[in-house]
């Protein structure tokens, strides 16, 4: 039986990855430089750590990576104070499906605290969720296990009671995330955003669904 659900942020509750993708375009092409999608999309479910020397590995060492997310976060940061944080079809209706059948919900998600917590609290989410881990907290972020791993504790720490790691499901966007969680021992949900996962990972997956509306059902949590 379900006893919990963590939730991955950007991807999954948010159409954030499409505002990202944009942003890097238009960013690199202002500072001069051509930079491919598959480079993003490589990013994808990583923390800022993890993506920085990715973008650099490919970029080379020159590429003036700082001035690069500064710029990108102005651009998304403006958008999202002018238009919201673009909600995910079915992702209020789960916070709330979750919440009215006292089923805890945590966040474990790659993006730092202070975005993460501006968009959540925008959109009215945070209240939903007993537990958060953003992507400044693990010691290693996805596709290692460690931050499913420290939102289990916090979850059970905010329940008071014992969660298993495989009574818990994972919504997931990500090879890194979907990795991460299978590797922690949960139950990882696919719902497909910008990636098809590779096979090896698709293999790991507990269920894929097409939108947060195929979970609304007390038979997906038996």
């Amino acid at each position: 039986m379900i006893c919990a659900a963590v939730f991955d942020m950007d991807g999954i509750l948010f159409d954030t990855e499409r505002l990202y993708g944009e942003a890097w375009k238009k960013t690199a092409g202002l500072l001069g430089y051509q930079m491919d999608d598959r480079l993003f999309l490589s990013c994808v479910g990583r923390n800022a750590r993890d993506t920085k020397l990715t973008v650099l590995k490919a970029m080379g060492e020159d590429f003036p990576y700082d001035d690069f997310y500064a710029r990108t976060d102005t651009w998304v940061r403006s958008y999202i104070a002018d238009y919201g944080p673009p909600e995910k079809p079915g992702a209020r209706e789960i916070l709330q499906f979750l919440s009215d059948r006292n089923i805890p919900a945590g966040l474990a998600t790659s993006t730092g605290s202070d975005d993460a917590k501006g968009m959540l609290e925008m959109a009215g989410f945070l209240r939903f969720f007993k537990a958060c881990v953003f992507g400044n907290e693990a010691a290693r972020g996805k596709p290692f296990p460690d931050i499913f791993l420290l939102a289990r504790d916090r979850l059970i720490q905010a329940a008071g009671f014992d969660i298993p790691a495989d009574a818990i499901i994972v919504f997931e966007d990500s090879p890194p995330g979907l990795q991460a969680a299978s590797d922690a021992g949960m139950k990882p949900v696919f719902i497909k955003d910008l990636i098809d996962p590779p096979r090896e990972i698709l293999d790991r997956v507990w269920r894929s669904v097409p939108s947060f509306y195929d979970a609304l059902s007390s038979d997906f949590w038996a």
